[in-house]
């Protein structure tokens, strides 16, 4: 009986340990199956979930497809930030138009300013348009061109009006392309060529021509507080170089495009970087 008992009590402080074991073999018995049964292994815990990383943010959101629509309408004021109340905002007013032959292609049209001047005897028209595409994701930068129609009446009824149409353009060959979805601290650059062209009447009166480079760089997402409310916005910076150096005209132009709400794809600020201005009301009509 003693030598039973004491085989027996190994197994009790085995049974005790058994939670944390891996399997407990039998303890005692032969053959016959008197032998415990093997406990199952406890599940490993579950590994900690690693945090996800961060979202990209693409200034994808803050192109708007329907400005290439035919019949979408900006209009806006802008004075400059920190200016006084008194000051005399600028105003500009965008209609798309349909697609017209500019610079060997056919982009979308943008009236961007038609004035008229009519007198007793003499009238004149100007209409400046900006010409762009949306293609595969790219936007496209063709250039823009100012129209000036002049009519004047001469006071003898016997001496017919004299007309003139005079036509200048600004065009980059081939167009400036840069992708809607850009990442922060992209940087696109391209070479093109610059030509400036006068005619009057339709007859070339001169024309000119440089190499020029476009660079645009997107420096990712900034939140923006203006007269139209708190905006979050893509910042960009466009680079235009014309000629070369020492003589080349440099454009800089910084934008904040808003890539929410009711103004989706519009500048609330930009153009001038050392005197941005700041949107202080608008009215956008996508169609």
């Amino acid at each position: 009986m003693r030598r039973t008992e004491t085989a027996i009590l190994p197994c009790a402080r085995l049974l005790s340990i058994a939670a944390t074991a891996a399997a407990i073999s039998a303890c005692g018995g032969g053959s016959g199956g008197g032998g415990l049964p093997v406990l199952p292994i406890a599940p490993a815990p579950a590994p900690a979930e690693l945090p996800a990383p961060p979202a990209v943010e693409s200034s994808a959101p803050c192109f708007n497809e329907a400005d290439f629509r035919e019949g979408t309408t900006v209009e806006f004021e802008a004075v400059k930030a920190g200016a006084s109340s008194t000051a005399l905002p600028f105003r500009r007013k965008s209609v798309t138009e349909g697609r017209e032959p500019f610079a060997g292609a056919k982009p979308v049209a943008f009236n961007v300013g038609s004035e008229a001047l009519n007198l007793p005897q003499f009238e004149q028209s100007t209409v400046k348009k900006e010409y762009k595409d949306f293609v595969s994701g790219s936007i496209l930068l063709y250039g823009k061109a100012t129209t000036q129609k002049t009519k004047v009446t001469p006071p003898q009824p016997a001496t017919p009006p004299s007309e003139r149409v005079f036509y200048s353009s600004q065009a980059y060959a081939p167009p400036f392309s840069f992708p809607v979805d850009m990442k922060p601290g992209q940087v696109v650059k391209q070479q093109i060529s610059f030509t400036k062209t006068e005619t009057i009447d339709g007859r070339i009166d001169s024309t000119s021509s440089a190499p020029a480079t476009g660079e645009l760089i997107y420096y990712g997402r900034e939140k923006l507080e203006t007269p139209l409310g708190t905006f979050n916005t893509c910042k960009f910076s466009l680079k235009i170089t014309v000629g070369s150096a020492p003589l080349a005209k440099v454009t800089v132009s910084e934008l904040w495009q808003a890539s929410e709400g009711p103004y989706r794809g519009q500048v609330l600020k930009g153009i001038d970087p050392k005197s941005p201005m700041i949107a202080t009301k608008m009215t956008y009509s996508p169609k």
